[in-house]
């Protein structure tokens, strides 16, 4: 494939990144603005828990999409067409959760609040899961296109949450919430159209021709296959540390550090230089170490630095804001390595299965994944609630130590399959 190809395709997960992590960033925060009373917009926690709910709702969705995507190859139909039916849905969904204002009755706002993550998370799972299967269709059995394909999507991650921590505190500061959600929806609708045509030139986007086969066959098939599930559980501690992270940088550089929203972007820099520049060395890193092995030990360097953010708030080394910057940095280089491995990781898994329900895979991946970020983000929104300084430290403290769990879960389920 040549280098176009690439960033055409790329260029969807930066689309509909960009509008989840304008979501996950600013949500609580958001939740924590004023009423015309003077009283918060939302309870934080109270959110948390909605937000739980339709994460839940979102998982359970997400094998049901994939099993539909292989259907739709299955009757001869190229999966990357699903593209048009649902990229632009998930920017509405966005519009309609940073709607609500002060100056609204609390039901009015309940009801945009809600009928906005509904609309957000169907799109969002209709369009990612046919999206990141195309990962196998666009490799055709090639591992290093394969490879490539999966750097991408871990680039896509790194640089919406680049844009989310650098821009959109501008655009809030001078715009508010509901302009900067429209414009990050836009600008994301239109990236999310262009994988479609990052099709090889010989074209197999289409998986090979097997019989169909039940849901459940298929879910029960993934869900024996044991180095999968370890796979899951470490990916859960790494994207659900991810997910306290983002929501926390706000209140870090606001709590801890005592600046501004738009302080934000200092603590993004050096871990977006760090991690991107490190994209480079993922496939020999990966090479050198196996995908499997390099994820892990990228796993453990993320959950060491995201812990030491909890330190923050004071000079260590220069300035409070330049020790955070450099711990915010530390986390880059890891990050890349997960990030950049994980729809290798999930396709490589799914060709060991004799049904090669690749779509499947990354739905069930995700029916996990996304359930538990949902306890993430609840777990921020209470301890946003509770609003001292202690309760801000803890926020990166538990997402570091969310990571050495999921290595621990790791290790336990791989070692029942040995």
């Amino acid at each position: 494939m040549p280098g176009s190809k690439y960033l055409l395709y790329g260029a969807g997960q930066l689309g509909v990144m960009l509008v989840a992590r304008y979501f996950f960033q600013w949500l609580v925060f958001f939740c924590k603005g004023q009423d015309t009373a003077g009283g918060a917009l939302f309870s934080a926690s109270v959110v948390g828990m909605v937000f739980l709910g339709f994460r839940v709702f979102d998982a359970v969705a997400d094998p049901v999409a994939g099993a539909f995507g292989d259907a739709w190859v299955r009757r001869g139909r190229e999966r990357r067409t699903l593209i048009w039916f649902f990229f632009a849905v998930p920017a509405v969904g966005l519009a309609l959760i940073f709607a609500p204002t002060g100056d609204m009755a609390p039901v009015l706002r309940w009801l945009l609040l809600t009928a906005g993550m509904l609309v957000f998370f169907v799109g969002y799972t209709l369009y990612a899961i046919p999206y990141w299967a195309l990962v196998e269709d666009y490799a055709q059995g090639q591992d290093a296109v394969r490879t490539r394909l999966s750097n991408m999507l871990g680039a896509g991650v790194l640089l919406a949450t680049g844009f989310g921590f650098v821009l959109s505190p501008i655009l809030i500061q001078k715009l508010g919430f509901l302009a900067g959600a429209i414009i990050f929806g836009l600008l994301g609708t239109a990236l999310m159209a262009l994988p479609y045509f990052a099709a090889p030139t010989a074209r197999a986007s289409a998986a090979p021709a097997t019989a169909q086969v039940p849901l459940r066959d298929m879910l029960a098939a993934s869900l024996k296959n044991r180095r999968f599930l370890a796979l899951i559980l470490l990916y859960v501690g790494s994207q659900m540390s991810f997910t306290m992270m983002t929501s926390a940088a706000p209140f870090i550089a606001t709590g801890l550090l005592e600046g501004t929203k738009a302080d934000v972007a200092k603590l993004l820099g050096p871990f977006l230089v760090g991690s991107m520049l490190s994209f480079a060395f993922v496939p020999r890193f990966a090479k050198r170490l196996g995908w499997e092995k390099a994820t892990l030990v990228a796993t453990l360097a993320v959950g060491i630095a995201y812990a030491g953010a909890g330190l923050l708030g004071q000079g260590v080394i220069g300035s409070p804001m330049t020790t955070a910057m450099l711990v915010f940095a530390a986390a880059g280089p890891g990050a890349a390595v997960v990030l950049g491995l994980e729809g290798e990781a999930i396709a490589r898994c799914a060709q060991e299965d004799e049904h090669k329900a690749t779509a499947v895979y990354f739905g069930v991946f995700n029916f996990v994944v996304k359930a538990m970020n949902g306890v993430a983000l609840s777990l921020t929104g209470f301890l946003a609630d509770v609003g001292t300084r202690g309760a801000v430290r803890a926020m990166p403290i538990t997402a570091g130590v969310l990571c050495a769990v999921g290595v621990g879960l790791y290790f336990a389920v791989r070692k029942q399959a040995t």
